[in-house]
């Protein structure tokens, strides 16, 4: 019985003095030279996976076109070196624009890669308002800045040009 208890003990204090090897989460980060651009990434990888939860309308409502989607962050202190402290992002019509995406054959994790995997690049192209463009690391993608009087044209649109797109199956030159 002894020998027995002098072996538990002696594999006991092999596993304390066994050395603990931690494997460092994954997390991932948003790199670019402009702060705009790291929160648009962020923002881009945020929806997609709230979107990701929310189960898929089989038909969208009125309140779908007048619906945002707001997150405020504060001190973020991770990534401090290229995120802002303290920023917002908004995105409009989040329902819609899936459906839109679906309806365009574009699948949300391809979309999120685009638009996260690399920095989106600057456009030399501005728009009349000072709006910025960027083109997404493969090309795929351009985004656009808009302004407040934008947003409010988009909402005044944004029921007929859905509309459009089911009534011809998507088949449309528009988004290319």
């Amino acid at each position: 019985m002894a020998s027995a208890g002098g072996i538990a003990a002696a594999i006991a204090s092999k596993t304390k003095t066994k050395k603990k090897h931690f494997v460092a989460q994954k997390v991932k980060l948003f790199r670019a030279s402009d702060p705009l651009l790291s929160v648009l990434m962020w923002g881009v990888n945020h929806s997609i996976n709230e979107l990701s939860h929310v189960q898929i309308p089989i038909m969208l409502m009125p309140d779908d076109f007048k619906a945002y989607s707001k997150i405020k962050v504060d001190n973020h202190l991770f990534n401090k070196e290229n995120m802002p402290s303290h920023f917002k992002f908004k995105e409009y019509c989040p329902l819609v624009f899936r459906n839109l995406r679906e309806r365009f054959g574009i699948d949300d994790q391809d979309f999120s890669n685009s638009l996260t995997r690399s920095a989106p690049l600057n456009s030399d192209a501005q728009g009349r308002s000072g709006a910025r463009f960027h083109t997404s690391y493969d090309k795929r993608y351009v985004t656009k800045t808009i302004s407040s009087e934008d947003v409010a044209e988009m909402h005044n649109i944004l029921k007929k040009y859905h509309q459009f797109i089911v009534e011809c199956h998507g088949n449309t030159l528009l988004p290319q």
